[in-house]
């Protein structure tokens, strides 16, 4: 039996590198992450656990800093990014309590992709500045999201975006406020 449930996880996980070869090998960086997750919520034989986990590890191909976080997303669409990030020993501080590293790259992971939903092939996005605003002690289950309206004026140079991180009891533990340098070059 031992051996039955070795060879499916082999076989599961060797399945999990092919895919996920298959779709950076066709995305590339991820350069559009809403197009990588509309594959990834189309393969029908995948559990929609294992997509999300998928996608993360993805994410963490092209950023690999945010390889360093255990998060999940959750839901991506155009202009709108939500994720998970579960304490674990490896983002807590000394004191039991996520480390505020890890809360800055959770929420500029999170806000990075909700901008970058909304920008075209050859827009680019630099992150200039990040913000991070400690309300309250972070603990448990966190969930991060973030909403950026759609750019009307293609002409502006500089944007903002906010991503708020609640806890399990939906109270705002972090404010993370990004700005960034624009170049949308693309007509859409």
């Amino acid at each position: 039996m031992n051996y039955l449930i070795l060879v499916l996880a082999s076989v599961a996980a060797y399945s999990l590198s092919v895919v996920s070869n298959l779709i950076t090998t066709k995305l590339g960086a991820i350069r559009d992450p809403l197009q990588a997750w509309e594959i990834l919520n189309n393969v029908d034989v995948l559990p929609i656990r294992l997509r999300a986990r998928i996608f993360s590890t993805l994410v963490g191909i092209a950023n690999p800093y945010s390889r360093s976080i255990n998060f999940r997303i959750t839901e991506l669409r155009k202009g709108k990014t939500c994720g998970v990030l579960r304490e674990t020993k490896e983002v807590s501080n000394p004191f039991q309590r996520v480390h505020a590293g890890a809360l800055v790259t959770f929420g500029e992971t999170i806000g990075t992709l909700a901008l970058f939903t909304l920008l075209g092939k050859k827009d680019r996005a630099i992150l200039t500045n990040i913000n991070a605003e400690y309300v309250k002690v972070s603990r448990g289950l966190l969930t991060a999201s973030s909403i950026v309206s759609p750019i009307k004026d293609r002409d502006i140079t500089n944007m903002t975006t906010h991503v708020l991180i609640k806890n399990a009891s939906f109270e705002t533990v972090v404010k993370v406020t990004l700005s960034w340098k624009v170049d949308l070059s693309e007509k859409q």
